[in-house]
């Protein structure tokens, strides 16, 4: 597992930021709000941060039914984190951030020891459905993209219109969990695949935020050497 630079482990409060002990994990308290989830701990094992340059990052669900697109700015234009003045070290972070999560609500709810997340404000992101009443209710077997589901595909729309609290009377296959007020996870209602959490809305201070599964990346994306992660929540 990989180590986490105890000099810059820190715990995001609504009152500030208090230093935590790395052997107890993460828990999000809705009232508290304990953004521990959008923590700026650095990994010492860290090799780099996502590149400077514009970055397209795409992917989806195992079935294709849901597919999202992340245009990542030049960093120059990435916001800063809101909590990285905090940081002893001066350094400054930026979002996106690719983060190694260790906070047992979304191992338990991911299935994955442990989750890796790509955290983009939701605004880089658009997505493509298909429509429940448009195709098959059983998984594509056939390569990425060689499907005639494809032809049916919903236009590109910003995540923010699609990837919404609820879903309650959507024909797509995107399907929401909502576990309290303001989280929800979302995941493929046909293959099963968990794409995304959001916290909405995001304290004062935060860009409205959706953070992707990292294993839901395209694999020609994924082997790239910017998707390493940097953080540790």
């Amino acid at each position: 597992m990989v180590a986490v630079e105890e000099a810059e482990y820190f715990r995001p409060t609504v009152s500030g930021i208090s230093r935590v002990d790395t052997r107890r994990g993460c828990t999000d308290v809705l009232g508290t709000q304990l953004l521990v989830h959008y923590s700026v701990n650095k990994l010492v094992a860290s090799k780099m941060p996502l590149p400077e340059q514009p970055l397209t990052v795409r992917g989806g669900c195992n079935c294709r039914a849901v597919r999202y697109k992340i245009q990542i700015p030049s960093l120059s234009d990435r916001p800063f984190h809101p909590y990285s003045d905090k940081i002893r070290s001066g350094e400054n972070v930026h979002l996106p951030m690719i983060a190694i999560d260790y906070c047992n609500d979304c191992r338990r709810a991911t299935g994955a020891v442990p989750p890796l997340w790509l955290c983009p404000p939701i605004n880089y992101i658009t997505s493509s459905l298909l429509r429940r009443s448009a195709v098959s209710q059983s998984p594509t077997t056939k390569a990425d993209g060689d499907s005639d589901e494809e032809y049916r595909r919903e236009p590109w729309l910003s995540a923010e219109e699609i990837f919404r609290p609820g879903l309650s009377g959507d024909d797509s296959f995107l399907t929401a969990f909502v576990f309290s007020d303001a989280r929800t996870r979302y995941f493929c209602g046909r293959c099963g695949t968990n794409i995304g959490y959001r916290i909405s809305p995001m304290p004062e201070g935060w860009p409205e935020m959706l953070d992707v599964m990292m294993g839901t990346i395209d694999k020609k994306d994924l082997d790239s050497d910017a998707m390493i992660p940097e953080r540790a929540v």
